[in-house]
């Protein structure tokens, strides 16, 4: 009778998973989805192969992942911003000076990593289209939500339609991204979010519902 304890397969995994990941977020960031090499993401994430298969699968599924981890992080950050103000003007301007400064950062490429590579990915892949989807509807209904509340505080005119200026505004900061991506610099964009905060919600608009 063999009574030893069966051996433990392979090694335990001993590296921080969400540092991996973000190092992955960066690579994907850079180079794009199809000329990032499952070498540039071992090399760039200090993991072996073998590593990055048992904790993520294949490149496809990492990438599937990195998406969500930019989407929890930096990702995150604008809608932080905007929830976080209880004045609904500062909240949207708070919402597009966040997201200027995630989509002209120093230190990671400029724009936005679902808009940039995802957003190449999305016509040929039915996941990454369905990702994309999900996130941009939970999104709009997120800021719709707010919004509403804020026309029932009197902060909007009693007309304003929460979800139709959702959609505004997650629409100029896509547009923020890719001005980004093309170089536009932080005061250029700064102005342009200035010039649609103006046109989605006016101070006299504002004014009119306080009253």
């Amino acid at each position: 009778m063999n009574n030893q304890t069966p051996r433990p397969r392979g090694r335990p995994l001993k590296f921080d998973r969400d540092k991996v990941l973000d190092r992955a977020v960066d690579t994907f960031w850079a180079n794009g989805y199809t000329a990032t090499s499952l070498e540039d993401l071992t090399t760039n994430m200090g993991i072996n192969r073998p590593s990055l298969y048992a904790a993520f699968g294949n490149k496809h599924d990492l990438f599937m992942k990195t998406i969500d981890r930019y989407a929890e992080t930096i990702g995150r950050q604008p809608l932080d911003a905007f929830l976080e103000e209880p004045d609904i003007r500062r909240a949207v301007e708070a919402y597009f000076q966040t997201t200027i400064q995630c989509v002209t950062s120093r230190n990671r490429p400029r724009g936005c990593l679902i808009m940039n590579v995802a957003g190449e990915r999305a016509a040929n892949d039915a996941e990454v289209r369905g990702c994309m989807s999900d996130a941009y509807d939970t999104r709009v209904a997120t800021i719709a939500e707010r919004l509403g509340t804020a026309r029932n505080d009197g902060q909007l005119p009693v007309d304003a339609d929460p979800e139709s200026l959702a959609r505004m505004i997650t629409s100029v900061m896509h547009s923020l991204a890719a001005r980004a991506r093309a170089g536009g610099s932080r005061k250029e964009l700064s102005a342009l979010a200035q010039n649609f905060l103006n046109l989605l919600i006016p101070d006299d608009a504002r004014t009119s519902a306080l009253k």
